[in-house]
Formats: structure tokens, sequence, C-alpha cells
């Protein structure tokens, strides 16, 4: 009964976890078309009343106004001066809300984006045997520090401090991973075969 009342707390928790960031960028998103729409509307109360594909020019100039602001704060923060500013945020603050570390670097590998910290899969041993897990720092030359997920939800797990003798390496990679655990493990024979 405890496990069944855990799978579904981690997958409650796994789903609030996926859907903020979303929920958070469509506020956003709506806020900054409702503020856009506010500033465009004097000079687009000018211009006739047009539909193109059912929308108004208004609305047209509202999403390309977002779209530019958009693109701008992207190659803005491509810039070595946004970079290390995000990085003092990161580190200052938003280190401390639990998970984001490993959510941000997961998004970056999931979404394709270039990361400098690739978070290396191995396998730990545990009470029910081995799992999957996170290799995250050498502490020194025989102890790391790995995060290993629960299953489903990879978002919430324990962070463990494992010795080297401890660790098998499995070489698949961390998108791999991250899907058979969603998985409850389906297709671990496939990525596992003749690593075990």
């Amino acid at each position: 009964m405890k496990s069944i009342l855990k799978i579904i707390k981690t997958t409650f928790l796994g789903g609030i976890l996926f859907l903020a960031p979303l929920v958070l960028l469509l506020v956003i998103l709506e806020k900054g078309y409702h503020i856009i729409q506010k500033i465009t509307f004097p000079i687009i109360s000018h211009f006739p009343k047009v539909k193109i594909l059912g929308l108004a020019i208004e609305e047209i100039v509202a999403f390309t106004i977002i779209f530019i602001i958009c693109i701008t704060a992207g190659l803005i923060a491509r810039t070595e001066y946004a970079k290390r500013l995000i990085e003092k945020l990161e580190n200052g603050i938003l280190s401390f809300i639990p998970g984001y570390s490993f959510m941000k670097k997961t998004n970056e590998n999931i979404m394709g984006f270039e990361s400098n910290e690739n978070l290396k899969v191995i396998l730990v041993p545990t009470d029910a045997g081995l799992q999957f897990a996170f290799l995250i720092e050498q502490i020194n030359e025989d102890n790391f520090t790995v995060f290993v997920p629960d299953a489903p939800s990879p978002w919430t797990g324990s962070v463990c401090f494992v010795n080297k003798k401890d660790i098998t390496e499995v070489g698949i990679s961390q998108k791999e991973a991250l899907a058979c655990i969603r998985k409850l493990g389906l297709g671990s024979a496939a990525l596992l075969k003749d690593k075990l």
C-alpha cells in the first residue's frame, strides 16, 4: 500500500514539476501580449480593420513584437555578460530550489541544447538491486555524489554518496535513461544488453 501511495505521490509531484514551467510560460506570454496590445493599440487604431487568417492586424503586430522580443532576449542571453549574470542568479538563488539544477540539465539534454555539464548515467547498488543514477560530482579520488531518480517520475529521488567500486558505467545517454525510468524499466533489456 505504501509503495502505491509513493508512486501516486511521485507521479503527482512529477506532473506539477512538468506543468509549472509551462503554465508560467503561458502566463508570461499572455501578460506580455496584453501589455504589447495596449502599447500598439493607439498606432494600430489608424489602420483599417482587416483580418488576415482570422487575426486582426492588432494581434499580428502584437505577436510579431513578442517574437522579436524573444529573439532579442535569446541573442542577449548568448553574450558573456548575460551568461555570467545567469550563472550568478542560478548559484545565488535558483540553486536553493529543490531539483532546479537536475531539471535544468535534463531539459537542456531533452531539448538538444549544448550543456557544459552532461550528467553521466551509471548504475549504483540499492537495497532492491542496481538502479539508474546520474553522476553529479566527484568528492575525492574514491567517492562520488550521485542522484538516484525515482520511477516513474525522475524529478524526485535521492542524493547518495557512492564509492567508486560500487559504480557500474553503462554508456547510455541521459535521455535514454530518463525514458526508461518513465516507462518503469520498459526497454531496459535493449539499453543494458551486454553491459551487466
